[in-house]
């Protein structure tokens, strides 16, 4: 496919939010600034450079064990597809957006100490997920451009289901307690 793959080291700069698409699949999305480096010769010292943002959405089991393991602040290295969308913002400027649809997330070593817990994973196959209106409606409400409370609310209820938080034992397919969390894990392992 021509598809453009992505790996990018940088900071979680929002903490994740853990919601559904309309078919009930869970994904989580947050933002990611990555600061490039650098050496500046003449005087000795490393400078920063301009941060560069980038709106990151995992799904099904990735998006529970992200969900439950970042938060804003970490480092962390993301490996994805990449993706540019234009949309026009409340004040009517056309802008563009960078989206990392992510196949795996991981912390950065090189800031810091983790601790690894495996967990049981369905098989589940791929589409083209960031296409969900729910997808689309994060990505604009992480990047500005749509308050949370903002718009349509019976439009942004059928396109996200909020406050039905799903655990990441309910995500692997696992059972939970509840009966949303059992229906969750019944549909993953389906």
């Amino acid at each position: 496919m021509n598809e453009v793959k992505v790996d990018v080291s940088g900071t979680v700069v929002s903490d994740p939010v853990l919601r559904e698409t309309r078919a009930g699949d869970p994904f989580v999305s947050f933002r990611i600034a990555v600061n490039p480096r650098r050496w500046n010769a003449e005087d000795g010292s490393w400078s920063d450079g301009e941060a560069q943002f980038f709106s990151v959405t995992a799904f099904r089991a990735l998006a529970g064990n992200a969900y439950h393991s970042l938060t804003k602040g970490q480092h962390v290295m993301v490996t994805g597809r990449l993706r540019l969308t234009q949309y026009e913002a409340r004040d009517g400027e056309l802008r563009t957006s960078a989206q990392i649809d992510a196949h795996d997330i991981g912390p950065s070593l090189k800031f810091g100490q983790s601790t690894f817990t495996k967990s049981v994973r369905p098989v589940i196959p791929s589409n083209d997920r960031l296409a969900d209106d729910a997808v689309t409606l994060a990505m604009r409400e992480l990047e500005g451009d749509l308050a949370p409370d903002e718009g349509d609310s019976d439009a942004r209820q059928d396109a996200v289901t909020e406050g039905k938080e799903v655990g990441a034992a309910d995500i692997n397919g696992q059972a939970g307690t509840g009966d949303a969390a059992t229906e969750q894990g019944e549909r993953l392992a389906s």
